[in-house]
C-alpha cells in the first residue's frame, strides 16, 4: 500500500506525493537519491537553455534567405514585445550570419570550380591536348 512522502516542499509543507511499499521517500526526496536528483536538475536545465529555446523556435526544415530573413525580423518583433529573451534572439541572430556566411562560401566555390572547369576546357582547345 503506497503511503505520502516524509519529505517537504519549499514552502515547509509536507510532500504530497505518494511512496511505494517499504519506502518513506518519494524520488526527489529520497536521500539515496542525490546523485540523480543533480543529473535530474542538470537535464532539466539544459532543457530550458537558449540552445533549446531556439531550437524550439526553428522549423525543422532548411530555411532559404528569404525565410531566414523573416524569421530573424519575426523574432526582433518578439524581443521587442518581450516574448522572446533577447539571448535567444542573439544567439538566432548569431547563427543566421553564420549560416548566410557558409552559403555565400559555398556558392563562391561552385562558381569558381565551373570557372576553372570553364579555363582547363578553353586551355585544352587552344593547345591541340
Amino acid at each position: 500500500m503506497a503511503t505520502q512522502c516524509q519529505g517537504t516542499n519549499r514552502t515547509g509543507e509536507p510532500c504530497s506525493a505518494h511512496v511505494d511499499d517499504g519506502q518513506a521517500w518519494c524520488r526527489w526526496h529520497d536521500p539515496n537519491r542525490a546523485e540523480e536528483r543533480t543529473e535530474w536538475s542538470r537535464k532539466g536545465g539544459q532543457a530550458r537553455s537558449n540552445r533549446a529555446r531556439a531550437r524550439k523556435q526553428l522549423a525543422d526544415a532548411v530555411l532559404s534567405i528569404d525565410d531566414l530573413d523573416a524569421f530573424l525580423c519575426s523574432s526582433m518583433v518578439k524581443v521587442a514585445a518581450g516574448r522572446l529573451e533577447p539571448g535567444v534572439g542573439s544567439s538566432m541572430a548569431g547563427i543566421a550570419k553564420t549560416i548566410v556566411a557558409i552559403r555565400q562560401a559555398s556558392d563562391f566555390e561552385k562558381r569558381l570550380q565551373e570557372l576553372e572547369q570553364t579555363v582547363d576546357v578553353g586551355n585544352i582547345r587552344r593547345h591541340g591536348a
